[in-house]
């Protein structure tokens, strides 16, 4: 990804204020990586303050949303970790289709 690409999206995602502490996420460090995965497309992955946090799904969205207002993102994928709902954090971040029951 290229730094000053990297530098906007991260600056976009500090600015963010985490709803449970009124904080800003870059204070936090919440977001652990971002990376550009293609042209134009992100990955962001964070982590929230709690494993139980209730807001993950919102932070997520907040964390999708600022970065597709980044110039030059088209696509942004976002991943939570350290959750303990993260796959259905992750899908109803991303929009993901419910898995399928066999």
């Amino acid at each position: 990804m290229d730094k000053d690409f990297k530098k906007l999206v991260t600056e976009r995602l500090d600015e963010i204020v985490e709803e449970e502490t009124s904080r800003k996420m870059g204070e936090l460090n919440i977001v652990t990586e971002v990376s550009e995965t293609a042209s134009g497309s992100v990955k962001v992955r964070f982590q929230p303050l709690s494993p139980y946090s209730p807001l993950a799904v919102d932070i997520g969205r907040s964390i999708r949303e600022a970065a597709l207002s980044v110039d030059g993102v088209k696509t942004v994928r976002v991943e939570c970790t350290g959750h303990m709902m993260d796959d259905l954090v992750n899908r109803l971040v991303n929009g993901d289709p419910r898995p399928k029951i066999r």
